[in-house]
């Protein structure tokens, strides 16, 4: 009964919107031929809040006759408008999970103007809607041409009208559904404006939602991005603290020495306060020293601040031997409050190092930080430096060498002559300028940073001893605000905008491909991804078979994503090089792989090659790109796959996506430590994009064309040019940056692998933020321990690109950011003065030596992808990498279904394998397609048996160890390259009726969410 009665309120509640229609409102706007009276105004208009359009109203103002294009050129034209500016024309829009505003930007009317008439272009579209009365405040010229008020509605309100605002724009320029706290009285001088408006008996069924604001930021290169209001906030933030430490003593510490007791000293270092590492005087000969000295730290409470404090003993003739380690987390201390710590290492107490800590409040002190939860960008300071010489130079060969400790640009030398130099560093820090020559160390002189004048030149001289002098002019100015590093964890603008172009295809797609007899909703389209793994020449012409045979069944456009690894980066980075791609037969494009693909390969390393190699890498290190092995593999791997240099770049892929007419490409990388950790320690994703570079873990993307580039605190500091691809396919295929130990965990037997991968995921060790933390030095075997671990770990191939994250800080509760959470998953996760942001190059590597998967850019919650098509081109065993990925995503809380095949299965994979999760909804179906030859070896085609002299054309050779597709092998015969075309088309064609099964799924889904809805 109770039942019966709630679905009858529900009837009623669905009801009552028509109902109130009928009894209080009119079919349609009505028109008034003329202005009402106040009092009519007010009784039938205003009160029963009812719109009407009125005519003939404003037939006296001279606007009417007078506002044309020439004549606000002519009147206003040079005048200064504040303008709204966005991608797509829509204003105050709901993007992803984020409630995006518009860039402003002032520019003259006539420029708007000339917009709008087509003589001049300008990036996105623009609207002149600036509130608070701005025809009054920006264009005062126009006011003789109308009216400040219309009288009668003035009378009917009982008031003059709060604001005037002049609207101007294009068609494409929409305001989105809100609601207004005034009566509008919108007045059309000129064209049309089209409202949609809802009566106040909707709005109990308008969704309504709190979204995290945001908004475009329109970048010089004439591109948007969407920054999140948070990140983008400029004001000064309190909480700069005075942070002492005072190190009193030490008690029992061991001796080092072997004829006395140990010579002792304590280093602090504090990365977030100075860049420095300060120390204690050395007390001799003493197991107990005292040292009593007191150290002073400015830092932000904001920020995460962990101390290091080191006991040494000082050696002579060998390295300085490390006795006691401390963290100590100075987020622990309230302001004004006192602590002494007593450090010990075990229970009875008998090392022990004696600190005491303070932390005071500057009250007058706050700093600009700009920050999303996980990293925080600081203010910067610009240091320029011109040296000039003055006097006699002959003769005069010195250098001169320049430094500012903590800058971006370390120590920078200058011979005779003029030379000019800039330096970028932390506005905060208390640093100095430091001038010496470099063959009279003694000879110097230091400036500090904080008595130079901002944006005054100060002139001096050095030295004063030695002819010819230098004079040095320095002035100080402040850094660039804006960041060039996008702090944000959501989709870019630009993925945004694209995804909504894209859906459109898709839809199309969906309704021919699954026979739907009506166009789906924006909601109800599913979003729809290619996973690729890595595989070498195998896997890039994998690639190619399985996108001709989604491609012959017409489901190539009901795909959002294609993501890739290694050697599938290779046929995508192919294909990408058309716009049109994925809208063509790919027939040429696979007739141009295989000319590569089966081509005598011994020419990549003929000595005119190596010379054209040789003569590249010399000119990227003149343009500033580091210099390491992986350039070197690019240029050659470039020489395997093409005929010859390809001038193509990864943001000329937007062109491919302009129109939503491809699906968007993800290439994935990870990042690693060059030395003292294995893949596996430390491993983080890394994703590329046409648009975007970046980290999901730290939520920090740049753009594409700007990877490679330098940055400090989030800033660009100095741009390089883009390079070309074939780069940045070295990198995504690069096996030798591997270290001894992964290289060994990969060549385990088979059999070995599932137990070494759970061990060594059971021992990763993912520590908290420690509020303090003691380390005991190593004993001698634990010295040779350490040897044979340095020796396996280090990477001496290492790749080397400049850190976009170089400088960046952690915001004081990062570790718990739940972004942070979900990626974290390495060793160094809780000591952030040892994450990435304290390095100044990446080390970027094949992922397969973590997870041969491209998958976990589509797992971010904020892609929302429902249907995943797995291409597994692994020879070692059909699910061991997909198995993986789900032991992965397990342990990280990653919505993932649980890949478990039968036995039957693993001995005997199919084509084609379901994996879903009916108990997790917000994880995606997976339709996973290993490399098998299964029925392809008795049919050609879907039903088309193989006659007797077609068999061979069937036997395609997959083992793991005599295959003739092994990553080592370059290049193929013509026979075994059109074999693998065949199979993987073939296994595409053959699972049509799943395919399309799980295509209904996942536009089920969408359905079921949609009825699911909170209204």
């Amino acid at each position: 009964m109770a039942a019966g009665a709630l679905d009858a309120v529900r009837r009623a509640l669905r009801e009552f919107p028509a109902e109130a229609r009928e009894l209080s409102l009119p079919p349609a706007v009505p028109y008034l031929d003329q202005p009402p009276t106040p009092l009519c105004f007010y009784r039938d208009w205003v009160c029963p809040n009812r719109p009407c359009i009125i005519r003939n109203a404003l037939q006296h103002w001279p606007a009417l006759q007078k506002w044309s294009f020439p004549y606000l050129r002519a009147t206003v034209g040079s005048t200064e408008v504040s303008v709204a500016v966005t991608p797509d024309g829509y204003a105050d829009v709901v993007r992803g999970d984020r409630f995006v505003m518009p860039a402003e930007r002032h520019l003259p009317l006539s420029c708007v103007l000339d917009v709008l008439e087509g003589q001049a272009q300008h990036p996105g579209v623009l609207y002149v809607q600036k509130q608070c009365s701005n025809l009054t405040t920006e264009l005062p010229q126009l006011l003789p041409d109308l009216e400040p008020h219309i009288p009668w509605a003035s009378e009917a309100l009982g008031k003059m009208p709060d604001a005037v605002n002049f609207w101007l724009g294009e068609a494409a320029a929409v305001t989105s559904l809100h609601k207004d706290h005034y009566e509008n009285l919108y007045c059309v001088v000129s064209g049309e404006k089209h409202f949609l408006l809802h009566p106040p008996s909707d709005r109990p069924f308008i969704p309504y939602e709190l979204f995290t604001p945001a908004s475009y930021q329109l970048t010089e290169e004439g591109t948007f991005k969407m920054v999140d209001e948070e990140a983008m906030e400029k004001v000064k933030v309190p909480g700069t603290c005075l942070f002492i430490v005072r190190v009193l003593q030490a008690h029992g510490l061991p001796s080092k020495d072997l004829m006395s007791p140990s010579d002792c000293y304590v280093t602090l270092w504090l990365p977030t306060a100075s860049s420095h590492r300060l120390r204690t005087r050395t007390v001799k000969n003493s197991r107990d020293p005292v040292w009593n000295q007191t150290f002073r730290f400015r830092i932000h409470s904001q920020l995460k601040n962990i101390l290091e404090l080191k006991v040494f003993d000082q050696d002579l003739c060998t390295k300085d031997d490390a006795v006691l380690s401390v963290l100590f987390d100075a987020g622990t201390l309230q302001a004004g409050e006192f602590q002494r710590q007593s450090f010990s290492l075990n229970t009875e107490g008998e090392m022990q190092l004696e600190v005491e800590f303070r932390l005071q409040s500057l009250t007058d002190c706050a700093e600009c930080l700009v920050s999303n939860g996980i990293l925080v960008a600081r203010e910067l300071s610009c240091l320029y430096v011109q040296l000039k010489e003055v006097g006699d130079r002959e003769g005069s060969e010195r250098r001169v060498q320049l430094v500012v400790p903590g800058a971006c640009e370390g120590m920078q030398e200058a011979s005779k002559g003029t030379s000019s130099f800039l330096f970028h560093c932390l506005a905060s820090w208390e640093q100095e300028l430091s001038i010496h020559l470099q063959d009279d160390p003694q000879e110097q002189l230091k400036v500090p940073l904080q008595t130079l004048p901002s944006g005054q030149l100060v002139k001096l001289v050095f030295p004063t001893s030695q002819e010819p002098m230098l004079r040095v002019e320095l002035k100080k100015e402040e850094g660039p605000r804006e960041l060039a590093v996008r702090l944000g964890s959501g989709p870019c603008t630009e993925e945004q905008a694209f995804l909504n172009r894209r859906k459109q295809v898709v839809a199309t797609a969906l309704k021919q491909a699954l026979q739907l007899d009506r166009d789906l909703q924006e909601d109800e389209i599913p979003v729809v991804a290619i996973m690729a793994t890595g595989g070498g020449i195998r896997a890039m012409t994998s690639l190619y078979g399985q996108l001709a045979g989604l491609k012959e069944l017409g489901l190539l456009d009901c795909i959002s994503y294609i993501t890739g690894a290694s050697g599938s980066t290779w046929a995508l980075a192919n294909l990408y090089e058309d716009p049109e791609w994925s809208q063509k037969d790919l027939a040429r494009p696979t007739e141009l792989l295989k000319t590569q693909v089966t081509k005598s390969k011994l020419g990549v390393l003929a000595p005119s090659k190596l010379w054209r190699y040789k003569q590249e890498l010399a000119e990227r290190t003149r343009l500033g790109h580091p210099p390491c092995f992986t350039n070197l593999w690019a240029l050659i791997n470039e020489a395997l796959l093409h005929d010859g240099p390809h001038d193509h770049r990864l943001s000329d892929q937007r062109e491919a996506l302009s129109r939503g007419q491809n699906p968007l490409p993800i290439y994935c990388a990870l990042n690693t430590k060059e030395q003292s950790l294995t893949t596996f320690e430390f491993g983080e994703w890394c994703e590329f994009s046409p648009f975007e570079v970046g980290f999901p873990k730290y939520g920090a993307f740049i753009p594409s064309e700007l990877f490679g580039s330098e940055f400090f605190m989030g800033r660009l500091v100095k741009q390089l040019p883009e390079s070309r691809i074939c780069f940045l396919e070295g990198i995504w295929s690069n096996l030798y940056a591997a270290n001894l130990q992964d290289s060994l965990y990969w060549s385990s037997d088979p059999s070995q692998f599932w137990d070494r991968w759970a061990q060594d995921r059971a021992n990763l060790d993912k520590e908290q933020v420690p509020h303090v933390k003691m380390e005991e030095p190593p004993t001698a075997a634990g010295r040779i321990a350490e040897f044979f671990t340095d020796l396996l770990t280090r990477r001496p191939l290492a790749q080397a690109t400049h850190n976009f994250l170089h400088g960046l800080h952690f915001h004081k509760d990062y570790f718990h950011h739940p972004h942070f959470s979900t990626w974290k998953a390495t060793k160094l996760d809780g000591f952030p003065n040892q994450l990435t942001p304290t390095e100044p190059h990446l080390c970027l590597l094949d992922v397969g030596y973590l997870i041969n998967t491209s998958c976990l850019p589509l797992l971010q919650p904020t892609r929302d992808v429902d249907l995943i098509l797995s291409l597994d081109y692994n020879l070692h065993g059909a699910f061991q990498q997909l198995q993986l990925l789900d032991h992965f995503c397990k342990e990280q809380g990653i919505p993932f279904p649980h890949i478990s095949p039968s036995p039957e299965e693993q001995s005997h994979p199919q084509e084609c394998h379901a994996f879903c999760d009916p108990t997790q909804p917000e994880a995606p179906i997976v339709l996973h397609f290993p490399l098998v030859n299964d029925s392809f070896q008795e049919y050609s085609a879907p039903g088309v048996r193989r006659t007797p002299e077609e068999k061979a054309a069937g036997e395609v050779e997959l083992s793991s160890t005599s295959s003739p597709y092994h990553y080592t092998k370059v290049t193929y015969s013509p026979e075994d390259t059109d074999k693998l075309l065949h199979l993987t088309r073939y296994n595409i064609c053959n699972n049509r009726k799943q395919l399309l099964e799980a295509l209904r799924q996942a536009v089920q889904r969408r359905q079921l969410r949609r009825q699911h809805r909170p209204q």
